[in-house]
């Protein structure tokens, strides 16, 4: 089907550059779209009468132009011909050419403006401002502005955004008509990530402005551990930090029907939801889970200690010659321990290690757990984690299975659990911590988190032992387990 026509006279109206919007371009019979593309031949000013423009004057204003980014090429180029115009349309002076014949070969150049700037360009040799150029280094600068508030805790909203970019745009004088749009700002958050965002935690101006100064202090122990391993490359390296955790945990998200404003989940105890236990794990950074663990339970009076997990009384005999020095203890460790008043204690705890250990004790700045604490950082996240799936699975199962109803139940499932973080294949996990505090250069190999692992693929088969369907893949023996024969009746291979 032919669906470009051209009339005769069209073709000859183009060959003599006079197009008439008038011309007659039958249709066709059977209905099908006729197109003719307009073609102009530039014409030689040779006689052609033009008003009379002052595109020679020199402007007020700087020099812009559109948003269409005009190279030094297609400017050089254009003047270069603007030139070649008859010097009697300038008398006196170089050749010119009118905007109707300069718009004829350069299409970009559509308004007397465009023509002026290009004139100003020839003569002084300045590159006009792009619109677009402005526009990003103002966004740039927005961003500096933006980074710097998010750094300093302060709440602000896309109003204070449209000050902050009027005020930047009056200050570097980038382009005079920007009004800082909503449409604007909205591409600028979309842009460099920055979107409205839940507060989690609200903390004082003077602890924000702590940070800085914990920062110091993290980097001075980051150097104290690396001069130690320096000077003895064949250190073992210890870290060791508590962490509660309540005997009911839930996580905070779950499936419901959309719309819904109201999402209600059941637990088996709501007290057991906010009465804790807490753990103290000992790992190192070769990937090394110690086989014990300290686990402090409710105070025999049913009190517990006003700040804290546990009273530091707790953390003397019975922690460090029974958990910490117990079993494989290296010739030389070095301890990075928090700072704690019981931790901090060195004179208290050397005594408890062994005669033929070399023991060197760090202890972590006040507020730089969060920075550097290697088992706060990855090790003890898991054990939440996981402890939140478990609970998951036994009330989606209704599972007869109560941690928070006996004791010896909670401690079966954390005998359990830190079993599993101790297995072979999670050594590269342990090590990141360390990695990830700063304690280390050497990045562990890829790895697959505890949890990933244990509840991924893999989990949902046949049992190994009872053949009822699993829901556990075991770490250390690679097998899948059912809840009863795993958590309950504590495999172990």
């Amino acid at each position: 089907m032919d669906f470009f026509a051209v009339s005769a006279k069209a073709v000859a109206a183009v060959v003599t550059s006079s197009f008439d919007p008038s011309l007659d371009i039958p249709e066709r019979s059977r209905g099908e779209l006729v197109v003719c593309e307009r073609v102009e031949a530039i014409k030689e000013d040779g006689n052609e009468e033009e008003k009379e423009w002052d595109f020679e004057e020199p402007i007020d204003q700087p020099a812009t132009n559109t948003r269409h980014t005009w190279s030094t090429e297609m400017m050089n180029e254009a003047y270069a011909f603007y030139r070649t115009g008859q010097k009697l349309r300038n008398p006196g002076k170089e050749g010119c050419r009118s905007l109707t014949s300069m718009n004829k070969k350069f299409r970009w150049l559509k308004t007397d403006q465009d023509l002026r700037t290009l004139v100003h360009y020839g003569k002084s040799g300045n590159k006009p401002t792009n619109r677009n150029e402005q526009l990003r280094l103002l966004a740039e600068a927005l961003d500096e502005e933006v980074t710097a508030l998010i750094d300093s805790g302060a709440e602000f909203h896309d109003y204070n955004l449209k000050e902050m970019a009027i005020a930047l745009n009056e200050k570097k004088k980038c382009w005079p008509k920007f009004t800082s749009s909503e449409r604007w700002i909205r591409q600028w958050k979309s842009h460099y990530r920055v979107t409205g965002r839940h507060i989690t935690k609200i903390v004082s101006v003077k602890n924000k402005k702590d940070e800085g100064k914990i920062k110091e202090q993290v980097d001075e122990l980051r150097a104290q551990v690396q001069q130690i391993v320096e000077e003895h490359p064949d250190i073992y390296i210890w870290n060791c930090d508590q962490t509660g955790m309540v005997k009911e945990a839930h996580g905070k998200r779950t499936l419901a029907r959309k719309g819904v404003k109201k999402v209600v989940c059941v637990a088996q105890s709501v007290g057991a939801t906010t009465s804790s236990i807490t753990l103290l794990p000992i790992i190192g950074m070769d990937g090394y889970v110690k086989p014990k663990i300290f686990v402090q339970l409710g105070e025999p009076g049913g009190k517990l200690p006003k700040k804290g997990c546990y009273r530091d009384s707790t953390l003397d005999i019975t922690f460090y010659k029974e958990v910490l020095f117990s079993g494989f203890v290296p010739p030389k460790s070095l301890l990075i321990l928090d700072s704690w008043p019981a931790f901090k204690d060195h004179d208290a705890i050397r005594p408890c290690a062994p005669p033929n250990c070399q023991l060197f004790i760090v202890n972590i700045p006040p507020g730089g757990t969060a920075m550097c604490q290697p088992a706060d950082i990855s090790f003890n996240h898991q054990l939440k984690g996981i402890q939140k799936r478990l609970k998951s699975i036994i009330l989606a199962k209704k599972i007869d299975y109560r941690v928070s109803q006996e004791t010896i139940y909670l401690l079966k499932f954390v005998s359990q659990l830190h079993w599993c973080m101790g297995a072979d294949r999670f050594k590269g996990f342990v090590s990141y911590g360390f990695y990830k505090g700063g304690f280390t250069t050497t990045k562990p190999a890829p790895f697959e988190s505890p949890k990933d692992y244990m509840f991924g693929s893999g989990s949902m088969a046949a049992c190994d032992n009872c053949s009822s369907l699993s829901c556990t893949k075991c770490p250390r023996c690679e097998k899948p387990h059912c809840f009863d024969c795993f958590w309950n009746k504590l495999h172990r291979c």
